[in-house]
């Protein structure tokens, strides 16, 4: 890592613990950076298992990624894929834990924004997780998860989650149109069938489990309130 790339790193955790610290508190800050690089952690953890020359790339404003060398087949890079939303949620019930020892309200927010992120990030659409995964199963998944981010498009009220989706839905028409065309042909998204319906066996569990903990914490919380709550403003 660069220099220059160091210190933007540093400018940007910085900025982050700072003003989330002072909006909410120094739990919630750090909580949340906590999330992105664990996240991370998982993509890192499986490539490094599988042999694969990773690193951690950095900070964004919209979050954390690691950079990898070329993978040449669908199942190791769903395999990658899928460990960022297994260790987040690992992360999201740490966080309930802790809330269920401390009761600290911050605990329970971070929680459920784990779960809400890594249910997100599952969307079967490329370049998110789930997009990646759905690679090892079949291009039928996208056509899910394109309407999906649509909706998420319309709906969004603020700029920011509009720019979001809107990239990601413009990215994931692209990437769609290409594993469409090319996942009969490709060597790339050859996989056996036993690995296919483990990959469909634990996209659906996780998928499952995390809409289970979102209703759960949407139904029985009013996180409006604990957010306000929690802000100094």
């Amino acid at each position: 890592m660069s220099f220059w790339k160091i210190i933007l790193n540093i400018f940007i955790v910085s900025m982050t613990v700072f003003i989330l610290g002072y909006v909410f508190n120094l739990y919630f800050a750090i909580g949340y950076l906590m999330i992105l690089i664990v996240h991370e952690a998982g993509h890192y953890a499986a490539a490094r298992y599988l042999k694969i020359k990773v690193s951690f790339g950095g900070f964004t404003p919209f979050g954390a990624y690691i950079t990898h060398e070329n993978i040449e087949n669908c199942r190791e890079n769903a395999v990658v894929a899928i460990s960022g939303p297994v260790f987040g949620s690992v992360l999201g019930i740490a966080f309930y834990s802790i809330y269920f020892f401390t009761y600290d309200t911050t605990f329970l927010i971070l929680c459920f924004a784990s779960v809400i992120i890594n249910l997100l990030n599952l969307i079967p659409v490329r370049p998110l997780d789930g997009g990646h995964i759905a690679e090892a199963i079949s291009p039928k998944m996208c056509y899910i998860g394109l309407p999906f981010l649509l909706y998420m498009f319309i709906s969004a009220e603020r700029m920011k989650g509009k720019l979001i989706t809107g990239i990601v839905l413009i990215v994931g028409i692209y990437q769609t149109y290409n594993f469409t065309k090319k996942h009969k042909a490709d060597p790339y998204f050859s996989i056996d069938e036993r690995s296919r319906k483990k990959f469909i066996a634990s996209y659906v569990l996780l998928v499952i489990s995390l809409t289970l903990s979102a209703v759960f914490f949407g139904t029985t919380f009013r996180f409006d309130e604990m957010l306000a709550s929690i802000s100094k403003f």
